[in-house]
């Protein structure tokens, strides 16, 4: 019923539509919202770092422990998109509310300083300053920002296909499969990339 209400399952017949294939394609506790925000645009305008701070948002759990930290996005480009997603994210928990379904987890913008600093080529003690994790706590979830990135970026490109199809200019959102390409790159860098069984 929540998929249909979103459009991703045809409401008389059950079979996925073009934004359904486009879900089908994110793997996270988030994929309607990341789906969502996708679809409606919010990152369309965003440079790679930028993607990476709100892309944190999607994937990453504090420990307990974080909770006296003052977190905030990096930027003014990165909190507007940030608060598209959140509304997003209202919109959908909506739903599995009122089909008495768990509620999907809240964004959380804890990583978006460290995220948006790697990607912009920040030392990794510069990075660590940021989010105050451990070294091996940091690279995982980066790691886990690339690997969204690398997902968002097959369903955008299905995205431009849609539009395509449909008929519509898909504008800037025709450049977001290249950066987010791209952000993956510029994540798996350094230590991120570094893989012990190679030495």
């Amino acid at each position: 019923q929540v998929l249909c209400a979103l459009g991703h399952l045809d409401v008389e017949t059950l079979v996925v539509t073009g934004r359904g294939r486009l879900v089908a394609r994110i793997y996270s506790e988030l994929d309607l919202v990341a789906a969502e925000a996708l679809l409606e645009g919010v990152f369309d305008e965003l440079d790679e770092a930028q993607l990476a701070a709100v892309i944190s948002s999607l994937v990453y759990e504090p420990r307990r422990s974080d909770g006296g930290r003052r977190v905030r996005m990096p930027d003014r480009g990165s909190e507007q998109a940030q608060s598209r997603l959140r509304n997003l994210w209202l919109e959908v928990t909506r739903l599995e509310r009122d089909h008495r379904l768990d509620r999907s987890p809240e964004p959380d913008i804890g990583f978006a300083e460290a995220a948006h600093a790697w990607a912009e080529g920040a030392h990794l003690a510069d990075a660590l300053e940021l989010c105050q994790l451990p070294a091996g706590d940091f690279v995982r979830w980066i790691r886990q920002v690339a690997d969204m990135a690398g997902q968002l970026a097959t369903a955008a490109a299905m995205r431009v296909q849609l539009l395509t199809a449909e008929g519509t200019d898909p504008g800037a959102a025709d450049e977001l499969p290249r950066r987010l390409r791209v952000l993956v790159d510029e994540l798996r860098r350094g230590v991120v990339d570094f893989d012990p069984d190679e030495e």
